[in-house]
């Protein structure tokens, strides 16, 4: 683990994750994205207590819930969440609108289930504050310790958006807001979970904010009469050079599905008469 400031650790990873002590008592931001990276973390950490504080429901920020349950950690969430945290099934099921194919039932998409509870029955003491940043997911939550932001998903780093192209959301709007809300807050360090730990994250959330309204106007400039998503799917993903597989593509179909509803919400984009499709207003 890297040290941030005292008793304020990160574990860098694909997913990044923190380590906070505070008195006796050991908080962890999230628990990785894969079993092999839990046990390397729970083998770092003393034998005390601990307390799992998800930022959100996405399986590579909860893979390691079930093992640090084992170890008597308790798991809190935002509301919003905990039903997919409980049940990650859930996620892919709605992906899918289904039960899922095989092509999402890998651990990239579902984690082990664990029993969260929610962030309102946590007794938290003043040096945490939970920042709800809604719009990657419902409720999605950052955490801030001593002038530490572990910021989820709220934003991402510039490598990430080179490798991936598109931050996932599930509302567009909201996201933006929280993108505004991120910049106003005053902090020491921000730890995003994908992305470099910086005093300044200015530049990697201006990033996030234009490749989010990038696919918002190749959207809408793809959107050419009466279409499925998944035929603007296809438009927008070769327009932008992007490259899905059987399961990425569900998770691309989704965040087309929250821009066009950001198109609608603006006016510009509606659900045509013939059932299932959109068009230009």
């Amino acid at each position: 683990m890297n040290l941030l400031k005292d008793k304020i650790w990160v574990k860098l990873g694909s997913t990044n994750v923190g380590v906070v002590k505070i008195e006796e008592i050991t908080y962890v931001i999230d628990t990785g994205s894969s079993t092999k990276f839990a046990k390397e973390l729970l083998s770092e950490m003393d034998n005390g207590k601990k307390v799992v504080l998800n930022t959100h429901s996405h399986a590579d920020h909860i893979q390691g819930n079930y093992l640090f349950e084992k170890n008597g950690a308790k798991i809190y969430a935002n509301e919003l969440e905990i039903t997919l945290i409980r049940n990650p099934s859930f996620e892919t099921l709605y992906l899918y609108g289904a039960s899922p194919p095989k092509a999402l039932r890998s651990s990239f998409y579902k984690a082990k289930p664990s029993h969260a509870v929610s962030f309102d029955k946590l007794n938290l003491i003043p040096k945490i504050d939970l920042i709800s940043l809604p719009g990657h997911s419902p409720g999605m939550t950052a955490v801030k310790i001593d002038g530490v932001i572990f910021c989820g998903d709220a934003y991402f780093g510039a490598n990430v958006l080179e490798k991936y192209s598109y931050p996932y959301l599930v509302d567009v709007k909201k996201f933006l807001n929280s993108l505004d809300t991120l910049e106003k807050l005053n902090a020491d360090l921000y730890v995003p979970s994908h992305g470099v730990i910086t005093s300044d994250p200015h530049s990697d959330i201006e990033r996030t904010r234009a490749a989010v309204h990038n696919f918002v106007n190749a959207a809408l400039e793809s959107l050419k009469g009466p279409e499925y998503v998944e035929t603007l799917c296809a438009k927008v993903s070769k327009k932008m050079s992007i490259s899905l597989n059987a399961g990425t593509f569900y998770l691309f179909r989704s965040f087309m599905s929250s821009i066009l509803e950001f198109l609608e919400k603006m006016g510009k984009v509606k659900n045509s008469e013939v059932a299932g499709m959109w068009e230009k207003i």
